[in-house]
């Protein structure tokens, strides 16, 4: 039963990583999202995707784990509180680091929101008071992206 409370912590040690760079595209998003810049957008994207992945796949492997400790349907804190003596106060620590990163990647999602939302308005803003003068776009820009 040790291993499988190492395997946890290394699981979750490893989704831990994970979220930090996702944090950190989150952070580098602001700036993208500011700069108009389509391409960035779309690279930025794709690595936010492939982090995204991984994270389900840490999630996957930390059920099955937690499953078969008997501990199914339960916090990190909550597996913390209940676990063998020995390994309380690393999981004790990791659920906390999850707290602050997960408070940290819903911040930073609504922020970037905001600033796609705004974004948006002054593209369409822009779009309409160019049709006025008859100017068409050269580029088409999905919305839908």
């Amino acid at each position: 039963m040790t291993h499988l409370y190492e395997d946890l912590i290394n699981v979750l040690e490893k989704e831990f990583f994970l979220c930090t760079q996702l944090v950190e595209l989150l952070q580098r998003e602001k700036d993208v999202i500011v700069s108009l810049d389509p391409a960035a957008l779309e690279a930025l994207l794709k690595d936010k995707e492939a982090i995204t992945v991984e994270i389900k796949l840490c999630d996957e492997a930390r059920e099955r784990i937690l499953d078969a400790l008997g501990f199914e349907n339960k916090t990190i804190s909550e597996v913390a509180d209940i676990a063998a003596h020995g390994f309380r106060e690393r999981l004790s620590s990791i659920a906390s680091k999850f707290t602050a990163i997960i408070h940290s990647i819903s911040e930073l999602n609504r922020f970037n929101s905001v600033l796609i939302e705004k974004s948006l308005y002054y593209i369409k803003t822009s779009y309409n008071f160019l049709n006025t003068f008859d100017v068409g776009a050269h580029q088409k820009i999905s919305v839908e992206a």
